[in-house]
């Protein structure tokens, strides 16, 4: 079979959307090496140029000609589908939210990856312009796939209730995480980049871009209720809500508890979660929540919200909080850490309930849904 992906994700972005793609593709190259894949994609960033060249299987392409150069967008959305149709491909998959146009679909079957329509939800966190154009993608890839993937059953009902499209080609597909999550690492090695990042003894964590919506000044808050050894480390892409954040801390004196990494290397990203005494991710709303499941992979005692898709991943409602109440995320620590019973027990469950999100236990449904027609 031949097989395509929209694959400009996987070439160009360090996180989020594009290990999603990165771990999709390899999982499916080492489950079914029968099939040729096609990687489309506008440019490709020097440090992931390696990625795919042990694979045989693996056709990368890129704009040819002035004007495709020129215009690489134009290249994906209009001319790619072209391409597909001159290949002959068995199925193409756009892994970020949106498909070319112009595929003949009595040949070709298109899937479509839907991450979540939070800027539907919530678009007083994007500009009107982005709204605008994101809306028109999502909207019309949905309308065009044969078959839609959504990362989570709260996606689903976004998809259902803003697009109010065919439930029958909506199908739940949880995400994976790297493996090296799941290691273990040495004390040795932590200790290592403990001393690089300066790390503090007890420490709560949490990874995502600091924006209003992963609301992690919530977290701060949570700090001046605690025991004043207990810190807390955040790794994300900064926005103006980090200023809020420095802010508060700055007014309650919590400048030597917090820390603040936008930079992490993905080495050393798995160690600082084994570090972590307690990983907390109380985000207002998520399509699916990668570091929560990165985090259970991680074995550390973990906390999310009780809202969106987050329930989902964690699956345990002792785990989950209200994302705007403070109070409660004291609690939780409070009546679960230094109980060790209690941290056995619910980090166990959660190591469990992560074979739901087993990279090729997931290759082997998606392949199944590739090869699936009406």
């Amino acid at each position: 079979m031949k097989i395509g992906f929209d694959a400009k994700r996987a070439f160009n972005n360090s996180t989020g959307l594009g290990n999603y793609a990165r771990l999709l593709i390899k999982s499916l190259i080492q489950n079914f090496p029968e099939h040729t894949y096609y990687l489309f994609t506008p440019k490709i960033d020097e440090k992931f140029k390696d990625e795919f060249i042990d694979y045989k299987q693996v056709e990368i392409i890129k704009p040819e000609g002035f004007l495709n150069k020129k215009f690489p967008a134009a290249w994906r959305s209009f001319t790619v589908g072209d391409i597909i149709n001159n290949l002959g491909l068995d199925v193409f998959h756009g892994l970020s939210n949106e498909l070319p146009t112009g595929i003949n679909q009595q040949k070709t079957k298109c899937v479509v990856t839907i991450h979540d329509l939070i800027f539907l939800r919530y678009p007083n966190y994007y500009n009107n312009i982005d709204a605008y154009i994101y809306k028109k993608k999502f909207k019309n890839a949905c309308q065009n796939a044969d078959l839609i993937l959504a990362t989570s059953m709260q996606t689903e009902l976004d998809i259902l209730d803003f697009f109010q499209t065919d439930k029958s080609k909506i199908k739940v597909l949880y995400q994976a995480c790297d493996d090296v999550f799941a290691k273990t690492y040495s004390e040795q090695e932590k200790q290592i980049v403990s001393l690089k990042y300066q790390l503090p003894n007890k420490f709560i964590l949490s990874v995502g871009t600091i924006e209003t919506r992963k609301n992690q000044l919530t977290i701060l808050q949570a700090l001046n209720d605690l025991e004043s050894n207990w810190h807390l480390v955040l790794i994300g892409k900064k926005t103006s809500y980090a200023d809020e954040i420095l802010a508060y801390s700055n007014a309650q004196n919590l400048q030597n508890r917090l820390q603040i990494f936008e930079n992490v290397s993905f080495t050393d990203l798995p160690i600082i979660y084994q570090c972590a005494s307690l990983f907390a991710y109380i985000s207002e709303f998520e399509g699916f929540g990668i570091p929560v499941l990165e985090a259970m992979q991680s074995k550390v005692l973990t906390v999310t919200s009780n809202v969106s898709s987050l329930p989902e991943v964690i699956g345990n409602q002792q785990q989950t909080i209200s994302p705007k109440n403070s109070n409660e995320l004291v609690q939780y620590i409070n009546n679960s850490y230094n109980k060790k019973e209690i941290i056995k027990s619910q980090i166990d469950q959660a190591k469990e309930r992560t074979k739901l999100f087993d990279k090729n236990y997931l290759a082997q449904e998606l392949m199944k849904l590739y090869n699936y027609r009406k």
